[in-house]
């Protein structure tokens, strides 16, 4: 039997009673249907995407001139490769996880208020706000 809110969607996407009862047809006894619907959960249905790698994490299309990034780097005591390129906005929970990554993207973005906000290509007004950006983490790194 299924519940009314099931068969109201089901009806809408018109997937008729037949349908739902072909399993049974095709001789899977309602038991072992049952465990397998109960082995199989929601979470393992939608795949985890794998926490990136890197200390400095960079939602951008592309890397910025090889000169600004070595600066950076050098600044935060980190190497060139431990940059990590992100083509999609991380998920919260990764940035709360140890070691914390440093995030820096090209425009101010209200769901990540520690980034670093810098363009790719930024002018000297833009590399003296990066620099103030910078100025915390530098003295947490000699403190």
């Amino acid at each position: 039997m299924i519940d009314p809110v099931r068969q109201s969607m089901l009806a809408r996407m018109g997937i008729q009673s037949w349908q739902l009862r072909r399993p049974a047809m095709l001789g899977v006894a309602p038991a072992e249907e049952a465990e397998v619907a109960s082995t199989e959960s929601p979470q393992e249905a939608i795949p985890q995407a794998p926490r990136p790698a890197g200390k400095l994490w960079l939602l951008a299309q592309a890397l910025p001139a090889a000169t600004l990034l070595e600066d950076i780097c050098q600044l935060l005591a980190i190497r060139t490769d431990e940059v990590t390129l992100l083509s999609t906005p991380p998920e919260a929970h990764w940035l709360q996880q140890e070691p914390s990554p440093l995030l820096w993207l090209t425009e101010a973005d209200s769901r990540w208020p520690d980034a670093l906000v810098c363009p790719l290509a930024p002018g000297s007004a833009e590399k003296r706000a990066l620099w103030q950006q910078l100025q915390p983490h530098l003295a947490a790194r000699t403190a």
